[in-house]
């Protein structure tokens, strides 16, 4: 190293260099407490220094020394230098004591945090009472919040002095305790605080909706507003014999039940089946929430801002207020309720004939669990309408099972997988031809609704996909999806692909169809896709279903992955573009009023045409609505999938099994995804890095293989194989968002 660059090394911070300058200059005691301004700083060097000789004239050198001084100045506002900022961009110097001080402490910082790593059993109780602050301190950086008292450098600075960064080095100690080696220091404080008991998972989740709902990331209050909890406390119960008198149906005497999970509060949704002569009737009934709910009430303000419930492993965050959600609407047993029942006419064929909807009564019967009917006789009638339909359908049908933790009273967590049974696919096949069933009768009168659209899988992915399978060579390729909508005709169709293909750049004038006839199709209809366009689709995907069926484990999840990463995401819309995965020209969201605010809406809609009345929303208003649900529903899937992630991690962390032999279900540079128990219910990642940090690895253009290149003329070699199993550990638990790395065995 030249002599120049060593000098040019060995000089200090340039606010140290010109500390020492400045105070160079201070001969009377009362100059170093004295509030500096930049002015005064510059007027006072260039009176008291003795300027060398030098080309510069005395303006441009009086411009050079304000610039560097306004950086000082400017620097000690928002850092700790050897000037502490004093306001009204004033500073004053540091005596020489208080930096002793300062740089005895950063000693002394050092050396605290250096014994910190040792085993606890040789700590100081010194270090048992900077550990205990530093736990205080880990929480603070975590949930964003004031850092406790005792936590900087000294009394006279904050975090940082010189190179010295207590803040960094209080994170990197986190990150050594805890083992982790994200790229972040949050998964390391948050282990921290949890391996040192500060932090129960209740807690943890907590602290992390808080944190969300901080940086704008959780648009659902942790509680409900306490006006409105209490003012739904005054609510009577249901008069029903006042409500029978104002017009409502009685049908108390109909033997509804109501059938959900074991741990369900809110009960919206109740079915009775009853037989008469040649037919049979199945009475659907939906908890009448728009009763309570008044439009543009303080109460409707609050539910449609939330737009629905968000169920998380410690509780719910509910639409409504608990008396409302949990009570007055939730159709409990033995007890009047106010419903909104469809009444379905069955032919001796289980075809549907007629269909009604009512304002009602209802008294249910029975609060029955999912498992209480699968072996009891009473309900063989209601499997039997419900495989009947199901029989029928043509609709896609790509499942993976879902690890639900629930915090217990003593704190545990107990993790189930939910998994469809004859039950839940009885009650989904009910809601969903009811949902069906009103879109149909409320999209004949001409009413606005926010339908629940599911477009059709998107070209180019299917493509995509075909590419994959063939890349495989196993005999599989998905018909290409047509784009034709109800309202037009075969002109219309070509005009629509053709202008996709050329965009702007081809004449399509000679194909003007107004002169065709085209089909006759309800207004509601008219965007919504093709039937046989649709079939033609959905038939495909069975097909491949049913072909992955005869190939091996490996290629038939690759195949069920493919198909479940080509569908799109539904939507509220108040344009009816169809349901695809249901294989429905109309479906409106109608059954679960209680956690989501489309259904609200579908509601006050059918009343209105009950009672003749002008249609309640607009298309503007409509239109508006539908965008924020959706927006909503995504955020509270988001909210549930995170926490649920950092339930299973805490719980992973108490397992004795940290070592899997997981299914490849992605690869994408830089990742390897991986299903730990190889039924959809667990994920995590592992780096490329895992498997070598010096060979030159990639995956293929197909994201079906992961090779290493070859060398020297040699061909590549394959390391993994999508959907191949794996034998891998977890590397990583990240407690605070719920990811999960892992590494090879």
């Amino acid at each position: 190293m030249s002599k120049h660059n060593k000098k040019k090394n060995s000089r200090g911070p340039d606010d140290e260099r010109f500390w020492r300058r400045f105070t160079s200059l201070l001969r009377e005691e009362e100059l170093w407490t004295r509030n500096w301004s930049l002015d005064e700083m510059v007027d006072f060097i260039l009176k008291n220094e003795n300027r060398p000789p030098s080309r510069e004239d005395d303006k441009s050198y009086r411009k050079r020394l304000m610039e560097e001084v306004a950086k000082i100045i400017t620097s000690s506002r928002s850092n700790t230098t050897h000037f502490s900022w004093q306001g009204d961009n004033s500073v004053r110097p540091r005596s020489r004591e208080d930096i002793v001080e300062i740089n005895e402490a950063v000693s002394h910082w050092s050396s605290q945090l250096s014994r910190l790593e040792r085993d606890e059993d040789e700590w100081t109780e010194e270090d048992k009472q900077t550990f205990s602050l530093l736990i205080k301190t880990w929480e603070a950086m975590l949930t964003g919040t004031s850092l406790p008292e005792g936590c900087s450098i000294h009394e006279h600075t904050g975090m940082k002095w010189k190179t010295f960064n207590l803040e960094l080095e209080i994170k990197r100690l986190a990150a050594r305790k805890s083992g982790l080696r994200f790229p972040e220091f949050e998964p390391a404080l948050a282990w921290m605080l949890v391996q040192y008991k500060h932090w129960t998972l209740l807690e943890l989740l907590q602290h992390r909706l808080a944190w969300r709902r901080k940086n704008n990331l959780n648009p659902f209050p942790s509680s409900y507003d306490s006006s409105l909890e209490s003012w739904a406390e005054t609510l009577p119960d249901v008069d029903a014999e006042g409500e029978i008198r104002k017009g409502r149906v009685d049908l108390r005497h109909l033997q509804f039940v109501t059938i959900d999970p074991p741990d369900a509060k809110d009960f919206d949704d109740a079915i009775c089946f009853e037989q008469n002569g040649d037919g049979s009737t199945l009475w659907v009934a939906i908890a009448d929430v728009a009763h309570y709910v008044s439009l543009d009430s303080r109460l409707d303000t609050t539910a449609q801002a939330r737009a629905t419930s968000v169920y998380l492993p410690h509780g719910v965050l509910p639409m409504l207020p608990f008396r409302l959600a949990d009570d007055l609407c939730s159709l409990r047993a033995n007890v009047p309720r106010l419903a909104m029942v469809i009444e379905m006419k069955l032919d001796e064929n289980m075809v549907i004939v007629e269909s009604k909807a009512h304002e009602a009564v209802i008294d249910v019967k029975e609060n029955l669990a999912y498992e209480d009917t699968l072996e009891d006789s009473r309900w063989d009638n209601l499997f039997t309408l419900a495989e009947h339909w199901q029989k029928d359908e043509l609709r896609l049908n790509v499942q993976q099972g879902e690890q639900r933790p629930r915090i217990q009273e003593d704190g545990s967590v107990r993790i189930d997988v939910k998994w469809p049974n004859r039950a839940t696919k009885m009650i989904e096949t009910f809601m969903v031809k009811t949902n069906n069933i009103v879109g149909e009768i409320l999209g004949t009168e001409g009413a606005l609704l926010p339908w629940r659209c599911h477009p059709s899988p998107d070209s180019v992915d299917v493509q995509d996909l075909n590419e994959q399978l063939k890349a495989l060579d196993i005999g599989i390729t998905l018909p290409e999806p047509r784009a034709k909508s109800k309202g037009q005709n075969d002109t219309d169709e070509l005009a629509s692909l053709l202008g996709s293909w050329a965009g702007n750049e081809i004449d399509l004038s000679g194909l003007d169809s107004s002169d065709d006839e085209g089909p006759d199709v309800p207004d509601y209809l008219k965007e919504v896709s093709d039937q046989d366009a649709r079939d033609e689709m959905l038939d495909g995907l069975r097909q491949a279903q049913e072909k992955a069926v005869s190939l091996s484990a490996s290629m038939r999840r690759v195949v069920d992955q493919g198909l479940f990463q080509l569908m799109n995401r539904a939507r509220y819309d108040v344009v009816n573009v169809g349901h695809f995965g249901l294989n429905l020209d109309a479906y409106a969201h109608f059954t679960s009023p209680i956690r989501r605010y489309p259904d609200l809406i579908v509601h006050r809609q059918l009343k209105a045409h009950l009672h003749n009345k002008e249609w309640i929303y607009n298309q503007e208003e409509l239109a508006g609505l539908s965008d924020h649900c959706s927006t909503q529903g995504r955020m509270a899937q988001m909210l549930e999938w995170e926490l649920v992630a950092i339930a299973l991690n805490w719980h992973l962390r108490l397992s004795e099994n940290q070592q899997w032999n997981a299914r490849v279900v992605g690869l994408r540079t830089p990742w390897i995804f991986l299903d730990l128990k190889d039924d959809g219910s667990m994920h995590g990642r592992m780096h490329l890095k895992q498997l070598s940090k010096n060979k030159n690895l990639f995956i293929d253009d197909h994201g079906l293989q992961l090779l290493e290149e070859g060398r020297d003329g040699q061909e590549e070699h394959v390391l993994l194989e999508l959907g191949q199993l794996f034998p891998c550990r977890i590397r990583g638990l990240d407690l605070w968002s719920g990811r999960l790395d892992l590494s090879p065995v």
